[in-house]
């Protein structure tokens, strides 16, 4: 055997563009994808007749250290849980060792893996610490983890720019809470010392913060966010047209995370207007507290939503969606060259759909299938980097 792996006589969805290949294989050499079509017959075979062969998810939005306190005050005012630093989810974070909090944020990492998820970007709370415990979370796992660290508020300049720094010498990036939440020029400084990490920030997602920014300033919080060239801004639940249309214009992608906007009663993003102004975006599960890291639940609330309050069939497309959760996000995470599709060069990380479920049988579109029907216990099996994802992972 030549050390390659055809997985063949199975549906795939390849490329950037999600493009449907039937009856073909997938030849893997050393955790990447060789090629896409005929079987490699140097290799080993493995029979995926009956599968479609999907990327794997890409969360480019989530907050794995409330992973412990699932459903936590979710009748309250969202103020007095998740503000800090005394809403009730900073008060129990607080009350963690770090060893409790390692496990937990480890077990939401598993629980992403076996949904499907590659990859995911945490908005991380709790300064330096909470950046390395993270990672110690994360050894030995088979998902990537952009970690976006967060300095502590209330602290003077001098000491939040240090440990800015700090942060940045061993996180990914920064993933601001507010635009609110430090000096925007001390950002927009921050930005320029490090360009090559990744700088994202909460925006728009509460209508009451909205106004408070156009009562202070004049313009939105996105407007301002802009300032200090994120790379991707997450929510804009209420962003005005004009904002939308800048975030677009400057290239930088937005990251809805519809459930938990949903949940929290902050309003609903109007993704319709998003594509209409041609903003790329990408998908992502916010809270573990109140929401499930489930990317097929996010993509059918998303398009579900987005066609209901447009009242229109065609607002939005189900291959749209799943780009959403899939290359865009990966570009987002700047991990585009590694993940968010099948195409040769790429790792070889994908979910195998079982098309003979009761659930998935007799479907005719692949792409709305995996969009507005398939869940999890449609998934057959995962392979990471080539390899199957144990059970005990």
């Amino acid at each position: 055997m030549s050390g390659k792996i055809s997985f063949a006589c199975a549906k795939i969805l390849v490329g950037d563009q999600l493009e449907l290949v039937e009856d073909a294989a997938l030849v893997v050499e050393g955790g990447r994808i060789v090629s896409i079509g005929e079987v490699d017959p140097e290799s080993e075979q493995v029979d995926m007749a009956g599968k479609l062969l999907c990327p794997m998810f890409i969360n480019a939005h989530c907050h794995l250290g409330d992973t412990g306190l699932k459903e936590l005050g979710l009748d309250l005012q969202m103020e007095k849980v998740l503000n800090p630093p005394d809403g009730l989810k900073h008060q129990n974070l607080r009350s963690l060792s770090k060893n409790q909090l390692i496990q937990m944020m480890r077990h939401g990492l598993v629980e992403m893996l076996h949904n499907g998820i590659a990859a995911c970007a945490d908005f991380r709370e709790q300064g330096l610490e909470g950046v390395r415990a993270l990672r110690q979370a994360s050894e030995g796992l088979p998902i990537r983890v952009v970690i976006l660290g967060r300095m502590n508020e209330g602290s003077s300049r001098e000491e939040i720019l240090q440990e800015a720094r700090l942060i940045l010498a061993e996180a990914d990036g920064l993933g601001v809470r507010d635009i609110e939440s430090y000096p925007e020029d001390f950002v927009y400084q921050l930005r320029q010392e490090y360009p090559d990490k990744i700088f994202a920030c909460h925006v728009s997602e509460r209508r009451a913060a909205e106004a408070e920014s156009y009562q202070k300033t004049g313009i939105g919080q996105t407007a301002r966010a802009l300032k200090w060239s994120p790379d991707f801004l997450v929510h804009l639940v209420h962003t005005p047209i004009n904002e939308l249309k800048e975030v677009s214009s400057r290239g930088v992608l937005g990251v809805s995370c519809p459930r938990s906007n949903g949940i929290l009663g902050d309003g609903l993003p109007n993704l319709a207007e998003w594509k209409r102004q041609g903003l790329e975006f990408a998908l992502g599960t916010d809270n573990m507290m109140f929401c499930a890291p489930d990317m097929l639940r996010e993509m059918e609330m998303a398009s579900r939503f987005t066609r209901g309050l447009e009242e229109s069939s065609v607002a939005i497309r189900a291959l749209e969606v799943l780009k959403a959760a899939t290359i865009h996000g990966a570009k987002a995470l700047k991990l585009d060259k590694e993940l968010g599709s099948l195409s040769p060069g790429k790792q070889a990380s994908f979910v195998a759909f079982d098309l003979e479920t009761r659930n998935l049988r007799y479907t005719r579109d692949w792409i709305n299938a995996i969009v507005h029907r398939a869940s999890l216990t449609d998934i057959d099996s995962i392979y990471v980097a080539g390899k199957p994802l144990e059970n005990d992972c």
